[in-house]
């Protein structure tokens, strides 16, 4: 049973839009050994209210978890903590003790939807949240930012959007085609999904909130505009084809607020959801910066592991920091920095690397293959998204276009559905070798765009 904690239990809260931005602690643990890791905690760091999402019959409910100062991921081996300074520092020890099943302890990431450019009004608004971090993360673990830059940029082929079908979608080739996504289930976590949007009426969609006091409905359009890319229809309401597994199973995980960010447990709760319900094809556009030097997230490496031996691949975007026409490179973002999930960079119409996209700068963080990230036309709801974080933007209402790692990754989770439906009993990291195999190779060194171009 879930207690309350007392109020003031943690430090001051961060807020946006109402959501509680306070970071708290991501811990690791021998899964086979979580009844030992719950008595230990109690024990050596007085921990008195813990919860387990799987207790939770359909999907967690983040209103609940608020009251645990631990909550377990027990299909994930992961657990976050939100607790008081004090306890931090007990349950940081608690790793070096090798008579305890925990495995690492490490601070929670705050994680964004991504947006192509930065407007000024944002980057205070980010920076203050990254700082906050970073001040978490340099006090327990002294890392040390460094600065690296290089300028990639080539010639290429040539797109354009026709009548019939998106830019994107002609240069992965999906246009050509005869699959469909049909019996594969394909989650997108992300900002949600304008779940009443007219050209996914009558479609398979589940959908689940892990944002407490937020519906799955889409108020920010990153998220439905990242579901249109993946699963949008063959035929939309009007316009031309801008979606890849048209008859793939929708799963849509809120795990960003309306506002587009959120801290790291709401995306764990989410690949939890995904996993449980069988989903083949997780798909996150989000994440948070990462400075060179700084390593990956050992529990989101644990996840990607737990996720793939359960039959789920991982595809998140590479991010979109860079500003390579100004010499500015930055490294993959988290959690598409861990080795076990895959990294997808973009690119423009031209096959060039997309200005903003980000590069393999850190040597155990790599782009693993690149997709069409740049002016791309999808789903929008209906009527139009206020404007928001993070593009700050008027959108278009039904229809609009956006650029980024975020538009990227989506068309590699579609492909992933197209190839997973041509070969139902394939293994998640065998579809990820054949996405890679299949890859179209470009001018451009590995670092920046991995394998390549997506095929089908």
């Amino acid at each position: 049973m879930v207690v309350r904690r007392k109020p003031n239990s943690r430090l001051d809260a961060m807020q946006i839009g109402g959501y509680d931005l306070s970071p708290g602690l991501l811990i690791t643990y021998e899964p086979e050994h979580e009844n030992v890791a719950i008595a230990q905690l109690s024990n050596l760091a007085g921990v008195n209210t813990v919860a387990n999402a799987a207790e939770f019959a359909a999907a967690a409910d983040m209103d609940q978890l608020q009251g645990a100062e631990v909550t377990f991921f027990s299909n994930l081996g992961v657990a976050v903590a939100s607790v008081d300074p004090d306890q931090q520092a007990r349950i940081s020890a608690m790793q070096a003790d090798q008579s305890v099943p925990v495995r690492t302890v490490e601070p929670e990431p705050i994680f964004f939807a991504f947006p192509d450019d930065l407007p000024s009004d944002f980057g205070a608004y980010l920076r203050g949240y990254k700082d906050a971090v970073d001040h978490l993360y340099s006090r327990a673990f002294d890392a040390s930012p460094a600065l690296a830059a290089t300028n990639i940029r080539g010639p290429g082929g040539s797109f354009a959007d026709s009548d019939q079908v998106s830019w994107g979608l002609q240069a992965a080739r999906v246009d050509t085609s005869t699959l469909s996504g049909r019996g594969v289930k394909v989650a997108i976590l992300d900002t949600g999904m304008d779940l009443d949007h007219p050209d996914f009426k009558g479609r398979a969609i589940t959908s689940a909130s892990f944002i407490p006091g937020q519906t799955a409905q889409d108020d920010n359009g990153h998220g439905t505009h990242c579901a249109g890319v993946a699963c949008g229809p063959r035929t939309p309401t009007r316009g031309r084809r801008y979606g890849i597994a048209y008859e793939a199973e929708l799963f849509i995980g809120k795990v960003l607020t309306n506002q587009g960010a959120a801290l790291g447990r709401s995306t764990l709760a989410g690949i939890e959801w995904a996993v449980r319900n069988g989903c083949h094809i997780i798909s996150m556009s989000l994440g948070g910066l990462v400075t060179p030097g700084q390593s990956f997230l050992a529990a989101f490496e644990q996840t990607a592991l737990a996720a793939t031996q359960q039959g789920a691949l991982i595809i998140a975007a590479a991010g979109n920091d860079s500003r390579r026409s100004q010499g500015i490179l930055k490294p993959v973002s988290s959690p598409a920095n861990c080795p076990s999930i895959m990294a997808v960079a973009a690119l423009d119409r031209n096959l060039r690397v997309a200005d903003f996209s980000n590069a393999a700068i850190n040597p155990d963080a790599a782009v693993d293959i690149s997709a069409p990230g740049v002016e791309i036309y999808s789903s929008a709801p209906e009527p139009a998204a206020p404007i928001q974080p993070p593009n700050f933007r008027q959108w278009a209402a039904q229809y609009d276009f956006l650029s980024g790692t975020s538009m990227a990754t989506p068309c590699v989770a579609g492909i992933a559905a197209l190839l997973k439906e041509a070969n139902p009993n394939i293994a998640a990291g065998a579809l990820w070798r054949t996405l890679i195999s299949r890859a179209s190779q470009l001018p451009y060194p590995a670092s920046d765009v991995g394998a390549g171009l997506i095929q089908v």
